[in-house]
């Protein structure tokens, strides 16, 4: 009896239990709780930029830290590493110091040093560490360089929508590396008002922008900028525009071009191209040295370079006063006026002979264009209004002994540019019109 009592009890007393179970169950099968479904993989991510018309720069705006809060970072083609000042204004729970054993400390210096910070204990002190990654930050406008330490925080990008006007899903936070500049006022001066750092944009550098971003959102090393409507893409295309209630992809485009990228052995970072000649106005420009228009192999001098951190294209004093010549006769009715900085050719536009472009009918050849192997570049203008009647080869006089014979620059070009490290192309848009 007391056997088959207690045997009773126990099973009673898992009534209520099996019931519960019961429910809750019966409950998770009708309401099951709801689990965000992963990001899709995106084909590339999407940042805005701002342009800066004072200093003529560009800038990235990064949501960055936790809490998120808004970065700018001036665009750097030749920056190994993005960086910011931290020693004034940043607080982020999410930021954490890179140690100097660190392989990710080896990536960002040859020479791997430790931080040692001499007033450690002091309060609320995020931007020294001890046994951090030390590091040295470039001024891409001053030149200067700074000191700092590496560090790591959470970074937001959205998706490129394609052809949706709204904008893409935001996707989930990825930890990247940042160099931390210590170096205060100091390290910013030069940069466009509201600037916190440099968005380092190398071609080689692991630890580049586009590097980072290419391995932690698992993209192709590539990153275009819209030079005129605020983006900067990174992963490739597509890259729409709309017309109508149509969208094409500019690389579906018939003024859609590309050229090979070239190595400079000594500035491995920087993004050079083959340019062989130079036309004006379907006229050949003469006298050019060939071996400016080459890489020295061991010094790392010459050739042609795309840096759209550079205003205006600037020219060796030669290949200058070359295209210079063929400039001024094809305008030679025309009155020259002293020059206007920082151009030193000029005319008095009232009595340039300068073409009327029309739409439709034979077109008048483009004013000038850099030839490569195959294909040219053609430039928006060749010539910049200064006001009062004034109006100015569009080009720069460099010197004799530029490190680099030919630096386009961003007026010369027609809006959008694309630098595909992955194939070593750069592409780019021809004018619309001559």
């Amino acid at each position: 009896m007391t056997s088959s009592f207690g045997s009773c009890i126990f099973q009673f007393s898992l009534l209520p239990l099996l019931l519960l179970f019961f429910i809750l169950s019966f409950s998770n099968a009708q309401s099951p709780s709801p689990i965000p479904s992963p990001t899709p993989r995106p084909t590339s991510i999407v940042f805005d930029t701002e342009y800066d018309p004072l200093t003529l720069q560009f800038m990235i705006n990064i949501n960055q830290g936790t809490p998120l809060a808004p970065v700018k970072l001036v665009l750097d083609l030749g920056g190994k590493l993005p960086w910011l000042r931290c020693d004034k204004g940043y607080t982020s729970s999410s930021y954490k110091p890179v140690n100097c054993t660190s392989s990710k400390c080896a990536q960002a210096s040859k020479h791997v040093t430790c931080v040692l910070c001499k007033n450690s204990t002091e309060p609320n002190k995020t931007w020294c560490h001890n046994n951090a990654c030390s590091i040295h930050t470039r001024n891409p406008v001053t030149k200067a360089v700074g000191h700092g330490e590496l560090i790591t925080d959470l970074v937001t990008a959205r998706s490129n929508p394609g052809s949706s006007q709204a904008p893409g899903p935001l996707l989930t936070p990825r930890r990247f590396a940042f160099g931390c500049a210590t170096s205060g006022e100091f390290s910013l001066r030069g940069l466009a008002k509201g600037a916190q750092g440099v968005a380092g944009l190398g071609r080689s550098s692991v630890l580049s922008l586009v590097s980072q971003f290419s391995a932690g959102f698992r993209l192709s090393r590539i990153f275009a900028l819209e030079l005129g409507t605020g983006k900067i893409f990174f992963g490739g295309g597509p890259y729409f525009y709309t017309f109508g209630s149509d969208f094409i992809d500019l690389r579906e485009s018939h003024l859609w071009s590309d050229t090979p990228l070239l190595t400079n052995p000594k500035s491995p970072e920087e993004y050079f191209i083959d340019v062989k000649s130079i036309k004006i106005y379907n006229v050949t420009v003469p006298n050019i040295d060939k071996r400016l228009l080459s890489i020295n192999k061991v010094s790392g001098v010459g050739g042609t370079k795309v840096d759209f951190q550079a205003p205006y294209t600037v020219l060796q004093t030669s290949i200058y006063k070359a295209i210079a010549k063929v400039h001024m006769a094809r305008y030679k009715n025309a009155t020259r006026v002293p020059p206007v900085a920082p151009f030193s050719t000029c005319y008095k536009a009232s009595t340039m002979d300068v073409p009327e472009w029309i739409l439709e009918g034979n077109r008048i050849p483009h004013s000038i264009v850099f030839l490569f192997g195959k294909g040219g570049m053609s430039t928006v203008s060749d010539l910049k209004w200064m006001g009062d009647d004034i109006r100015c080869l569009s080009f720069i006089d460099g010197g004799l002994y530029p490190k680099t014979s030919i630096v386009l620059g961003e007026y010369n070009f027609n809006g959008f540019l694309e630098f595909d490290i992955s194939r070593s192309r750069f592409g780019f848009l021809q004018p619309l019109f001559p």
